[in-house]
């Protein structure tokens, strides 16, 4: 029987919700699936809807698919089931969520004082970010799968993770120079792949997740020393950053038929970094 594998990789008729829509991961994932044929919901913060209308509309535009974008505050369960309620409504149906919603840890270690030009205490500041990567991806995922289960279509979920959650981030330098904020939201993302992964699977719904290594980010990198700039780029066998193109084939494979098998597990895109 012949097997028509690039046919696996198509998502034509079904919708695909991108978080972090309007940031870089989640614009090149959003433009990605709509090449594939989904219809786009691309998802970011209130202050961010203009541009996430903006991306909806390019795509639209460009490889003439449905999309629409939403502004929503995804720590806020109401609001998140409201968003994806007027997403069924707008697109038709949820079938696959990129869960990609995240921001960056402090410069700084766990025991140092902030000092006062910080606009928050640095455990506030950890709180946060563990509610922006890891309490946001549990909302969206579980309210995303309730839709699915009640659409009766199955689906798949793939959640953003980090190279930072298997290991300690920034240790070739010689020191750590982040909090563990990130780190541990990012482990945090890992686990909650897997057991919800579990939990799930009885009704088609797969959930699995990507760990970008450092992936290279103009409005980021830029500017930085060329100490830490040898730090991101030296560090692994390919001896060069992440381009985020890079990282599009995993994202297709988890979010498409393709990856049919594939049961909470994590694809490591790190340019060999964790194996040296």
């Amino acid at each position: 029987m012949e097997i028509k594998i690039f046919e696996k990789f198509r998502l034509d008729g079904k919708t695909a919700v991108v978080t972090g829509g309007a940031g870089n991961i989640g614009y090149h994932t959003g433009m990605t699936f709509a090449q594939a044929g989904a219809k786009i919901a691309i998802v970011d913060l209130p202050v961010c809807l203009e541009r996430s209308q903006a991306i909806a509309k390019e795509f639209e535009e460009a490889y003439g698919v449905k999309c629409a974008g939403y502004g929503c505050d995804l720590t806020d369960a109401e609001a998140v089931k409201e968003m994806f309620d007027q997403i069924e409504k707008d697109l038709g149906s949820v079938d696959i969520v990129h869960n990609n919603a995240g921001v960056g840890g402090a410069l700084a270690p766990d025991i140092e004082e902030w000092d006062p030009e910080h606009n928050m205490p640095h455990l506030d500041h950890w709180k946060q970010v563990l509610d922006i990567n890891l309490v946001s991806q549990y909302i969206v995922a579980t309210t995303a799968a309730r839709v699915m289960i009640r659409e009766g279509h199955g689906g798949s979920i793939v959640n953003t993770a980090s190279m930072a959650g298997h290991i300690i981030n920034q240790a070739p330098m010689f020191q750590t120079l982040d909090d563990s904020s990130y780190g541990v939201s990012k482990a945090g993302v890992l686990y909650f792949t897997r057991h919800f992964a579990s939990q799930v699977i009885k009704y088609g719904i797969r959930v699995n997740s990507v760990s970008p290594g450092y992936c290279y980010s103009p409005n980021l990198h830029d500017g930085l020393s060329a100490e830490i700039m040898d730090a991101y780029t030296k560090t692994q066998p390919i001896m060069r950053m992440l381009n985020v193109d890079e990282l599009m084939g995993a994202f297709l494979y988890l979010a498409s038929d393709a990856s049919s098998y594939m049961v909470g597990q994590d694809i490591l895109v790190d340019g060999g970094h964790t194996i040296w």
